[in-house]
């Protein structure tokens, strides 16, 4: 079940309605003046953004599109080729003004997963899996590649195992989360956080965290800034916020004030953390922490 979408000014409190429920709108994606999302436009998933006070749907070469990041002046999303799920999927890049989104990475089986910034792309690339594609089965195999905006050049990280969701915004940092090549399922109870440097081969990238999420609601971690933020759900023990230095010169610290509440989806600009908490039994508040 999807709610509306709404935009809201954390200085003055005042909120826009982005998209109503009846759109089903997911994945919000905001900086700068554009706001992404995906929603359902005549039975088909769509991307649509909002920059300039204008909202429309991204048209591109492509049957329906998802996965939307955003930068200032840029949108880049996941296009399925067909409409079949579990079929081949390309990277899209979209600027404001042009007529439609541009293919910015291809490859046999499904390239997904991306986000953004002023000079890069990164995303997962899945055609090294047995099936080219993300399924959610034992292997899932995939590497992060990054594209530079400047020179058009796209530039893989090879590593042993499944590497996806890639996360830019730290400076010249990529993050993403890893899994050994055979895992459990679900695969998303534990997982590794990596970070690296950009511009430099997978094989020298360190763990940032060791993650159990302890079963359903799973939710990825926040990258911006000088910090890597995540939720950690242990089997055992209480939810916290937890949060490091990208460049791993301390040790993570747990986020005070946060104690017996439930935690989703944690988003951050280089001043602010904002998230979703609930106590038990009671209803969803957003909150907002410094940084």
């Amino acid at each position: 079940m999807s709610g509306d979408l709404k935009l809201r000014d954390l200085g003055t409190g005042e909120e826009l309605l982005l998209a109503p429920a009846a759109e089903e709108p997911r994945r919000p994606a905001l900086a700068g003046d554009v706001v992404a999302w995906e929603a359902t436009e005549n039975g088909t998933r769509v991307v649509r953004a909002r920059w300039g006070g204008e909202t429309r749907t991204i048209p591109g070469p492509f049957d329906h599109a998802g996965e939307p990041r955003v930068e200032g002046d840029a949108v880049v999303l996941t296009g399925w080729l067909t409409t079949d799920e579990a079929g081949d999927t390309d990277i899209f890049l979209y600027e404001p003004g042009q007529a439609e989104a541009v293919r910015v990475a291809s490859g046999p089986g499904q390239q997904r997963f991306p986000d953004i910034t002023a000079t890069h792309v990164a995303f997962a690339d899945f055609s090294e899996d047995l099936d080219g594609r993300f399924d959610q089965d034992a292997r899932d195999l995939a590497d992060i590649v990054v594209y530079d905006r400047r020179t058009g050049r796209a530039a893989p990280r090879p590593r042993e195992g499944k590497q996806a969701f890639p996360m830019l915004g730290a400076g010249e940092k990529v993050a993403y989360l890893e899994w050994a090549p055979i895992h459990p399922e679900p695969k998303f109870d534990q997982f590794e956080l990596l970070i690296g440097d950009i511009a430099a081969p997978g094989s020298g990238d360190a763990v940032a965290a060791r993650i159990e999420m302890g079963g359903a609601p799973y939710v990825l971690p926040a990258v911006r800034g000088e910090l890597v933020e995540w939720v950690e759900r242990p089997a055992e023990g209480e939810v916290s916020l937890r949060r490091r230095p990208v460049d791993l010169s301390a040790a993570a610290d747990e986020v005070p004030g946060l104690s017996g509440l439930e935690l989703f989806g944690p988003s951050a600009s280089a001043t602010i953390t904002v998230l979703a908490a609930r106590s038990p039994g009671g209803e969803l508040e957003l909150r907002g922490i410094a940084r």
